[in-house]
């Protein structure tokens, strides 16, 4: 059975060490239709955010999968290929836009 490795994160605010598991990611909705992931450290609950996301970025997410099932069956030098990942590209650019709009209105 593989190990899994979690990323280690240190709190910006007691520097606590710990690692960042799916366990102590949170979902909670923040708008009619965003929802905010956050941690927090588990020693001084300091929250931190992960992300925003809204239909829209869901959508993308989807998308974004499609694609890469798609691309795992072009050619490496298929222009189909470099069309795919041109589209990934722009569709996570966008979420990335999606979330920092959502991070002005509701806090980072």
């Amino acid at each position: 059975m593989a190990t899994v490795k979690h990323q280690i994160v240190d709190c910006d605010e007691c520097k606590h060490k710990f690692k960042l598991k799916p366990s102590i990611l949170k979902t909670e909705k923040v708008g009619e239709e965003v929802e905010r992931t956050y941690f927090k450290c588990p020693k001084c609950k300091h929250k931190f955010i992960v992300v925003y996301k809204d239909k829209e970025f869901n959508n993308n997410l989807i998308e974004i999968d499609n694609i890469r099932k798609k691309a795992t069956k072009v050619s490496a030098n298929n222009k189909d290929l470099k069309e795919l990942i041109n589209l990934q590209n722009k569709l996570h650019e966008r979420n990335l836009e999606i979330s920092g709009m959502y991070k002005k209105i509701y806090g980072a």
